[in-house]
């Protein structure tokens, strides 16, 4: 009898050695009937045994028992974070369990041209399915205390969200979205000041930032931002009116009556933000420049002109006196050379 017994006993653990090695076998070999590219949301608040039984129902990993019994004595019991989860190729549980331990989510990204206005910025937020605009809009006025934590004289939110394409997981809230954008403008700041000495920048950072704005929304050309940017330091310097059309379109759009294109009569609409009628510099960015425009204020080129008009390609001509631009008008208008 005792015989038998010690039998059956080893027979035991001989199948029982088996069963484990031949799940170890399975968790450490890829699922080979994985089908391709899957997608795993997890909740936040879910157990582990919920996390497993829905990467094999998606077919991430192949066996449930074999998965939890690795995972109990994993160092990534625990561990495993909610989000969302892209698996592109067939792995095994270990590199599963990794993957969902760094919280590897999966990211969308978003990327904010140069040049836009706080408002366009929210309309892109939204029709990217990150959240609604005004929900992005209020995150940006609670967010002035921040920013004016870097430049104490902002008046708003607007140019200081930096241009850049980032990458969002999804569930990103508005505030997040616009606290990497703050955080893309910091950052832009310190690249500008590693690659030209603030005190040779010639305006504050406020300053600069506003002086980028206009320059972001007059050079459609790359290369004539700091010949642009010389105009208006030019003109400050003479304590001339900058008169760019951009501010006034800006001041139209805060009053909600701006049309899409500017009339004569508009030039004379009362807003501290109209170069037409006020000397120096508006009272805050029109626009959220990116990094040329940032250096172009920083560095403008050393020039005697004082004007220019658009032309042909986006292009501008400039001119010295009032003469040579009223000359220059014509011509584009002719379609001749000045």
């Amino acid at each position: 009898m005792k015989r038998v017994l010690l039998i059956l006993l080893l027979l035991g653990l001989i199948l029982s050695s088996g069963a484990a090695g031949y799940g170890w076998y399975l968790v450490q070999q890829p699922y080979r009937n994985y089908s391709g590219s899957e997608v795993v949301d997890i909740p936040f608040g879910v157990g582990s045994e919920e996390i497993i039984d829905q990467l094999v129902a998606k077919g991430v990993i192949g066996y449930r028992y074999p998965a939890l019994g690795y995972l109990y004595f994993s160092a990534y019991r625990g561990k495993l974070q909610a989000g969302e989860y892209l698996f592109e190729q067939a792995m095994n549980v270990e590199e599963v369990f990794e993957k969902l331990g760094r919280g590897d989510v999966r990211l969308y990204t978003f990327t904010v041209p140069e040049g836009l206005r706080l408002d366009e910025i929210a309309l892109l937020w939204e029709e990217a399915g990150l959240g609604l605009s005004q929900e992005f809009l209020e995150a940006a006025v609670a967010a002035l205390p921040t920013i004016r934590m870097i430049d104490p004289r902002a008046v708003s939110t607007e140019g200081y969200l930096f241009p850049e394409t980032y990458s969002f997981p999804r569930g990103v809230t508005a505030a997040e979205g616009v606290e990497a954008m703050i955080r893309g403008f910091e950052d832009a700041v310190a690249r500008l000041a590693g690659q030209v000495d603030p005190d040779q920048w010639g305006l504050d950072l406020n300053r600069t930032l506003i002086l980028a704005s206009l320059i972001e929304s007059e050079a459609a050309v790359a290369d004539e931002r700091e010949v642009i940017s010389s105009v208006f330091v030019n003109r400050l310097d003479r304590g001339m009116r900058l008169e760019c059309d951009p501010t006034v379109a800006y001041a139209l759009v805060l009053e909600g009556s701006y049309r899409g294109r500017l009339l004569r009569d508009d030039l004379g609409f009362d807003s501290p933000y109209n170069t037409y009628i006020h000397a120096d510099l508006p009272p805050g960015p029109i626009s959220n420049p990116g990094y040329a425009s940032l250096r172009a204020a920083v560095s403008p080129a050393d020039t005697n002109f004082y004007y220019f008009v658009r032309t042909d390609g986006g292009r501008h001509t400039f001119s010295r006196t009032l003469t040579e631009h009223n000359r220059a008008v014509a011509a584009y208008r002719r379609g001749t050379e000045p």
